[in-house]
């Protein structure tokens, strides 16, 4: 096993990352651990807009990401430690025990009472810590995790989309479950920095050696995570096509939005009992990205800007 170091808390290079070595590391047996700063990191069959409400996220400045694995919606600050497992896999098959069950056996030898809970989560007690997905390609597979140890779990839960009944989709929901942090659990009083540390030890052994990338990569990264990860395509865009509904009481009178959405697009509106000015704004919506970027000025033009937040 070989090791990378990546000091970034980018969420969407991160991601990129990940994805270059995923398709360029020659070593069969690869660990990355990386921490990332406030983000919602979604499925890559999700509906974004039903896993995280954008209003909350955009307001408070934390990141919608969506990744190359399928699986559901994890929340990512600085007191989550991800694992990143490279290998190889020759016979195609979803294996989750080949990665979990090590970081298991490592979090015991440390003293954190952890198991593996369900095919891809690691809980103490009947409380999740970790949530995994996985993306196959040739002979290679990427299996990747969270390790919840210090997190704002006040921050995940207020990100959680509770309007998802609003929306009617075929992306894969996730399914919300008990979670806790590690450091609740485990009397080392460590900041997260040495956890990590320690995690890092545990896993490769007294032999471990640190890999470097070549010549051009980290351009290549930071190119891939701008042009991609970062990109209204790639993040919304894959969304599959919805539709929306949502009765609110606005200035004072009850108001119904109904839509359809198709790659994170508005493709008809109906807002009934919404002000005359703001009714306008029907034929104005249409074709709009489900963006609060290009939406508050539509509604701020129209009368109100907080209208575009009954969309979400």
């Amino acid at each position: 096993m070989v090791y990378y170091v990546n000091n970034s808390h980018d969420p969407f290079y991160n991601q990129a990352f990940e994805e270059y070595l995923f398709r360029n590391a020659p070593e069969e047996d690869v660990l990355l651990l990386w921490r990332s700063r406030p983000a919602v990191v979604c499925g890559s069959y999700q509906n974004l807009f039903a896993e995280a409400h954008l209003p909350t996220a955009r307001a408070k400045g934390v990141s919608i990401v969506r990744r190359e694995t399928g699986g559901g919606a994890v929340y990512h600050d600085l007191g989550n430690v991800n694992y990143t497992r490279i290998c190889r896999c020759e016979d195609g098959h979803a294996d989750y025990g080949r990665f979990i069950l090590p970081v298991v056996d490592a979090l015991r030898r440390m003293g954190v009472n952890a198991r593996m809970n369900r095919t891809c989560d690691i809980a103490i007690g009947d409380e999740k810590i970790s949530g995994s997905a996985q993306k196959i390609a040739g002979a290679r597979v990427l299996h990747h995790g969270t390790l919840l140890y210090d997190t704002d779990l006040t921050a995940l839960r207020s990100l959680a989309n509770g309007a998802r009944s609003h929306y009617s989709t075929k992306g894969i929901a996730s399914v919300p479950q008990p979670v806790t942090n590690i450091s609740a659990h485990w009397n080392a009083g460590l900041p997260v920095e040495a956890f990590e540390q320690m995690l890092l030890r545990e896993l490769t052994g007294e032999h471990a050696q640190r890999a470097e990338l070549p010549a051009g990569a980290l351009d290549e990264i930071a190119r891939l995570a701008r042009e991609k990860y970062a990109s209204w395509q790639w993040t919304y865009g894959k969304t599959p096509a919805f539709t929306f509904e949502n009765k609110a009481v606005f200035a004072g009178s009850p108001v119904t939005v109904r839509y359809e959405a198709k790659h994170g697009v508005i493709l008809q509106i109906a807002c009934e009992g919404a002000p005359p000015a703001l009714k306008e704004l029907e034929g104005k919506l249409t074709g709009c990205p489900l963006d609060p970027d290009v939406l508050a000025p539509l509604c701020r033009a129209a009368g109100d800007e907080g209208f575009w937040k009954l969309l979400f």
